[in-house]
């Protein structure tokens, strides 16, 4: 059975670094298209433009010069994500599933500029989430996946600066009119996405997003 959605849906996975964004997101799209729905998935930053490549680079090498100027590189690199991918992909009435997305932004970068204003930047060009999935697990657990994970860390990527971008997040989710599903499971990855994937669900069927095609 195919599903079918009455128009584009977008899914936006967050969370401080560490918490399994990149996995959630991979699982949440395959898990999408084995229930009959047309998903795909697209990362943020992209690997297609300069924008890009230098956020990459000044996240590995130390914070720059001017912080706000990173929010512009962000907030350039997002155009071309929206105008190639992410709007192609809702016009065609697909779920397309964020693994970062402007929360991410605001939440990292509100020392250069409040996230009130990122956001509002954004909002500018971008279409907002559906949903907005948070997963909100404490810094010392994703910290220890990170240094698991890999040995080369990133600018972000300390205890300290992950408690502030938590704490970033659910003021966010608190304060801001997005819709915001803040995730509190820490378990293993399968259970997560359950999670996930059955309040994305709930959401097609309550607002009526969703028929069938046999």
């Amino acid at each position: 059975m195919k599903h079918c959605l009455n128009r584009g849906i977008l899914v936006a996975i967050e969370g401080i670094d560490g918490v399994g964004k990149t996995t959630q997101s991979i699982r949440l799209v395959e898990r999408l298209k084995a229930l009959g729905f047309n998903a795909v998935r697209f990362f943020e930053p992209t690997n297609e433009t300069l924008e890009a490549q230098e956020i990459r680079q000044t996240l590995e090498h130390g914070s720059p010069e001017k912080p706000s100027g990173l929010v512009d590189l962000f907030l350039a690199d997002r155009r071309h994500d929206v105008e190639t991918h992410i709007m192609p992909a809702l016009l065609k009435k697909k779920i397309v599933v964020l693994d970062r997305y402007f929360l991410s932004t605001a939440a990292y970068q509100s020392d250069s500029r409040p996230w009130q204003e990122i956001l509002k930047m954004n909002r500018e060009f971008a279409p907002e989430p559906d949903i907005s999935f948070i997963i909100n697990w404490p810094a010392d657990i994703a910290m220890a996946l990170i240094e698991k994970r890999d040995s080369s860390l990133t600018t972000f990527e300390n205890e300290t600066a992950l408690i502030k971008v938590r704490r970033r997040y659910l003021e966010m989710a608190r304060e801001d009119f997005g819709n915001y599903v803040v995730v509190e499971k820490i378990a293993d990855e399968e259970d997560v996405c359950d999670e996930i994937l059955d309040t994305l669900l709930k959401y097609l069927h309550k607002n009526r997003l969703v028929h069938y095609d046999v």
